[in-house]
């Protein structure tokens, strides 16, 4: 319980990095570089396995007390596991027939999401359901598979469809005796793989599955080739106790401790897997030792392994690398991917003794490149490092041979001070490292980072506490980048997105003076002139929140049309009545954006025609789980809204209601 409140503790922490206290000052600039730029960060190899076990093992005895590996690092949300722009932040052109997919960041990088489409066929996952849906004249609701666990997101690659999500307790695996000598103390976590077979789509077929300790990070798809991430643990290794209270008792249970870590195996530390398909069972180490690598500077005792798998080929082999760190952010481009790690760091501790705002301030995030241009295993090129914390990967942006990436100094709660302020940092790769060439610091001091958008030599940056500055990076030269202009308006913008020459479009909260939201809106952003960015517009939705601020696959925009989900409750007294009651509304916001303007043209209610009474909610049978839009895609003339209860069509000029597929 230790371990998991730690956890949870730290995931929560990083949730909750989203307010400070106002500092006065601008931005600045500073040009670096040369090797002193570079502090620890490039990887260590290791000549035998028994190398690699030996540096788990030493820098576990460093950590281990009384309760085992007692304590956390700080986890970055990153990838919640990411529209089709092209990589210079073009807004997404529609094609002749007009389909949307997912809302990738980078053109020709495919993301992971609940929703897929090839512009015939419509795929969903929803309530651990798989449903095969197509679309001609009518929609017709095809194939299912009731799937017993949960999967969260899917890749699509021609009549292939790779199902990933996450298993509890061990996915029904019992360890080797060979591979793990004592029982595992804890459920572990495990991220199932399924290959879905789906050219009959009435008899959509699984024809494998992958099991692999360790919790889902992200995914891209390239091709046919899926580069995947996942983080593990330390597996099978059940903890001595104190038997009883008081400094005796815990030496001892620490002695214990020590013993059990100098008994491990590699199999301890390193991610099992089983392999099924047509009654075939194969089960083993999931990497290849020899291509485990440390940061010099210690991260943490988990794994991220990236995988690389041919959806061409199956799931039945596949090319991997790893790192001996933690983290969850993962940023692709069709050539390169970009893995950010943490060191360790046990905040709780930093908290007991006041020091945590020091090692906040000089915290840093690692980063690690690896091309990925062979369809064969990753190949490492370099590392560097950066100061402070990533919100999620439009943190990170590759343009023109430089990396820029965008962080805050420190997140907020759990002891720390609120003297905040973000930065944004150029890399270039010389040999093995990443070496900073320049960064412009001092933005939004006291605040955090809500939102990033890199475009082509501008990259736009949003913070937050009470008010929301916008900032506009100038990045023409990656050794000086400047801030060239600063909005200051209420509310914030938790996602950016281009939508035309010059125009910039946000999605988030307004607020009042004081910082408190009052409801889901939509900015216009006029950024023709860096130096001096307008706000055009503006849609509000009182009491509203879109699911776009947690997960930018939410979002669609096509053909000058926003579509973006809200749910939001009410109060007030119900029409004839003086008595308060709540209503609940949801549905898809459909905005247009015109010149300057932006234009509710109307609200697209999937199930029913809203608001509705909270007295009334649940005697309909309105359940509000399934009305919530959970995603919208555009196939031709017509708007696609997916919810846990079925798929709503709408149609894309007139906004009528055409029909309501039910699942």
């Amino acid at each position: 319980m230790r371990r998991l409140t730690a956890l949870l503790t730290g995931i929560t922490l990083f949730i909750g990095a989203c307010s400070a206290a106002t500092v006065d000052g601008g931005p600045t600039t500073t040009a670096t570089g040369g090797p002193s730029a570079l502090v620890g960060s490039v990887f260590r190899v290791f000549d035998t396995c028994d190398d690699l076990l030996s540096y788990y093992q030493t820098n576990a005895l460093e950590m281990v007390g009384p309760w085992g590996l007692d304590g956390f690092p700080l986890y970055s949300m990153g990838d919640t596991a990411v529209p089709a722009l092209a990589a210079d932040g073009a807004a997404e052109a529609a094609s002749p027939a007009r389909v949307t997919g997912t809302n990738n960041q980078i053109a020709g990088v495919d993301e992971a999401d609940i929703v897929k489409t090839d512009g015939s066929r419509i795929f969903t996952i929803t309530d651990g359901v798989f449903r095969v849906l197509t679309v001609g004249a009518t929609v017709e609701l095809r194939g299912r598979i009731q799937l017993d666990w949960w999967p969260q997101a899917m890749l699509l690659h021609g009549d292939a469809v790779l199902l990933i999500g996450q298993v509890w307790g061990g996915a029904g695996i019992s360890p080797l005796e060979d591979r793990v000598g004592i029982a595992p103390q804890y459920q572990s976590t495990v991220t199932r793989l399924m290959q879905v077979d789906v050219s009959d789509p009435d008899r959509p077929r699984v024809d494998a599955t992958l099991d692999m300790d360790g919790t889902y990070v992200s995914a891209r798809l390239v091709d046919s080739i899926v580069r995947l991430a996942i983080t593990s643990s330390p597996v099978g290794i059940e903890w001595a106790y104190p038997d009883g209270s008081g400094i005796r008792a815990e030496r001892e249970a620490t002695e214990a401790n020590r013993q059990i870590i100098g008994d491990t195996t590699l199999d301890n530390w390193l991610p099992y897997y089983v392999y099924r398909s047509d009654g075939i069972e194969r089960e083993g180490r999931l990497l290849d030792c020899t291509k485990v690598m440390a940061p010099n500077e210690f991260s943490g005792l988990e794994t991220l392994s990236l995988l690389t798998f041919d959806l061409a080929s199956g799931l039945q082999s596949w090319a991997d690398a790893a790192v001996v760190a933690s983290g969850s952010t993962m940023y692709a481009t069709e050539d390169h991917v970009y893995l950010a790690t943490q060191r360790w760091v046990d905040w709780r501790v930093l908290a007991d003794t006041g020091e945590i705002d020091d090692a906040a301030d000089g915290f840093r995030t690692q980063i690690h490149l690896f091309d990925t241009t062979d369809p064969g295993a990753p190949r490492y090129m370099a590392s560097g490092e950066v100061r402070g914390f990533l919100l999620n990967q439009f943190s990170l942006d590759e343009h023109g041979g430089v990396l820029r990436v965008a962080t805050t100094s420190q997140p907020t709660g759990w002891g720390f001070s609120t003297a905040s302020e973000s930065q944004v940092v150029t890399l270039r790769r010389d040999g093995d490292r990443l070496e900073t060439l320049g960064q412009v610091g001092g933005l939004g001091k006291g605040e955090q980072i809500y939102s990033v958008r890199f475009m082509g030599d501008l990259g736009y940056v949003v913070t937050f506490r009470q008010t929301d500055p916008l900032y506009v990076i100038d990045l023409s030269d990656p050794a000086t980048p400047a801030a060239v202009g600063e909005l200051k308006i209420n509310g914030y913008s938790a996602y950016l997105h281009p939508v035309g020459e010059g125009r910039l479009l946000g999605l988030g909260q307004d607020a009042t003076d004081e910082g408190r939201r009052l409801g889901t809106q939509l900015s216009l952003f006029d950024v023709t002139d860096p130096a001096d960015p307008q706000r055009l517009d503006t849609v509000s939705m009182d009491g509203g929140w879109s699911a776009v601020e947690g997960d930018h696959h939410a979002f669609t925009f096509v053909d000058g049309l926003v579509l973006a989900p809200f749910e939001s409750w009410i109060w007030g007294p119900a029409d004839g009545d003086a008595v308060e009651s709540g209503r609940f509304d949801t549905g898809v916001m459909a905005v247009r954006v015109e010149g300057d303007r932006l234009t509710l043209a109307d609200i697209l209610r999937p199930m029913f025609d809203g608001p509705i009474d909270e007295k009334d909610l649940w005697e309909t049978g309105n359940d509000p789980w399934r009305m919530v839009p959970l995603r919208t895609i555009v196939i031709g003339d017509r708007i696609f809204t997916i919810t846990n209860g079925g798929v709503a069509i709408h149609d894309f000029s007139t906004y009528q209601r055409l029909d309501v597929v039910e699942f």
